[in-house]
């Protein structure tokens, strides 16, 4: 009996290591638009699936990332943002979908309510490597999530920033094309900074009561958590340090304690 058993397992072993199903570019291509509209269409869980099953079989690694973006932006609007996090991490750190995918990733982080962990995400995306693929609504969210965490130097350093890097790109597109939606996203995101700003303002010179504190304003110093990355001679990136730092917060207080300094540090 037990040599018939081994027989049986031994026989059915192709099966179960068989290759995915192979299927060509086109034919990736039509199933996932056929998911997307299935949920644009309200079956949302059920494209997921779709999706799901569709990311087994074997295509071109493109595609298959953006069919891994799909599945976290379809669980992400669903609140299932862990789920989405698991789907963006599949993504090929050096691919074209990478930046996408890191942004997305800190927003289902924040939306967890794991601001350290959007901010870590975050200094990869900003970071002056890929500052032609970051999106400028990454600097609202860093401030925003910088604000939840009480680094106050830290969020005035990224409105900054972002003056810096958006700031020509916004006059250029002024110019030559006010209709561009790139220029549209820079002027929401100018808002929103704003409003971040203001919060940020309001946390730093008013009590819990509602009362100008006295005394004079502190000096607003730059942050100084900021983060070297490996390089080589030739200032090759290393993709897979890039990705490996935390941030571990200290001691962020609630608005107008002022009793206790929120540390906050950079930690690999």
């Amino acid at each position: 009996m037990k040599s018939l058993i081994v027989a049986a397992l031994v026989a059915a072993a192709p099966l179960a290591y068989a290759a995915p199903a192979a299927v060509t570019l086109k034919q990736a291509q039509s199933e996932h638009l056929k998911a997307l509209t299935q949920a644009a269409n309200g079956d949302s869980k059920g494209a997921v699936r779709a999706l799901q099953f569709l990311s087994l079989k074997n295509f071109p690694k493109a595609e298959k990332d953006r069919v891994f973006i799909s599945i976290g932006r379809l669980n992400y609007e669903n609140g299932n943002f862990d789920n989405a996090i698991a789907a963006y991490s599949k993504v090929e750190k050096n691919g074209p979908n990478w930046m996408e995918a890191l942004e997305e990733t800190a927003w289902a982080q924040f939306r967890l309510g794991h601001p350290q962990e959007t901010i870590a995400k975050l200094k990869t995306v900003i970071n002056p490597v890929f500052k032609n693929e970051s999106t400028s609504e990454a600097y609202f969210l860093l401030g925003l999530a910088q604000l939840r965490v009480c680094d106050f130097k830290a969020v005035f350093k990224t409105i900054e920033l972002f003056k810096k890097n958006f700031g020509e790109t916004a006059k250029q597109l002024e110019a030559t094309n006010k209709s561009s939606p790139e220029l549209k996203e820079i002027g929401e995101t100018v808002q929103k900074l704003n409003l971040v700003e203001a919060e940020t303002i309001q946390r730093l010179y008013v009590d819990e009561n509602g009362k100008k504190r006295s005394g004079s304003v502190a000096k607003i110093d730059r942050s100084s958590d900021e983060l070297s990355f490996p390089s080589t001679e030739d200032d090759e990136f290393w993709l897979d340090e890039v990705d490996a730092y935390k941030v571990s917060l200290k001691g962020c207080l609630p608005p107008g304690s002022g009793k206790k300094t929120a540390k906050n540090e950079v930690v690999k």
